[in-house]
């Protein structure tokens, strides 16, 4: 089974890294502890939060204690085993969602005209819509990816 998780307020950055990774994490930055804790329950995701008290519950939990969120993700991909596991662009970064292609047909209207004239592959999805592409942003993010690989 792919480990789920749920990231506390303090760990945006750490939620959107593990989706850019591929796994499934749920965040809102205004989630109160009971709400996280009835979450993490429900749906069998680790919670991830400095909360020390949140590690007598009914739910796994991580300790989360840097402030740098790459060496957070670090601890998270040791901590379950994960750096083998990484399944990059598979969500999406704002709602979790999982990608899926889309002809570019379907999404000229949520695209400049320059992506339009320079790239023919498009993913979309399923959640919020959001449309994503391989740009300049790409390399920059598959080097991120590549260097998880020294954690």
């Amino acid at each position: 089974m792919h480990q789920k998780f749920i990231a506390e307020v303090h760990f945006g950055k750490l939620a959107k890294n593990l989706r850019l990774s591929g796994f499934d994490t749920v965040y809102q930055n205004h989630y109160t502890n009971d709400q996280l804790q009835t979450i993490a329950l429900a749906e069998g995701r680790v919670l991830l939060s400095r909360n020390k008290a949140f590690a007598s519950k009914d739910f796994s939990f991580l300790a989360i204690y840097s402030e740098k969120p790459i060496e957070q993700l670090k601890q998270v991909l040791q901590a379950f085993e994960l750096i083998n596991k990484l399944q990059p662009f598979s969500r999406c970064l704002l709602c979790n969602g999982l990608l899926s292609p889309v002809a570019k047909e379907k999404v000229l209207e949520k695209i400049l005209p320059n992506t339009i004239a320079y790239y023919q592959d498009f993913w979309q999805f399923n959640h919020c819509s959001q449309v994503y592409w391989k740009g300049s942003h790409y390399q920059r993010m598959m080097r991120f990816i590549e260097g998880l690989s020294t954690a």
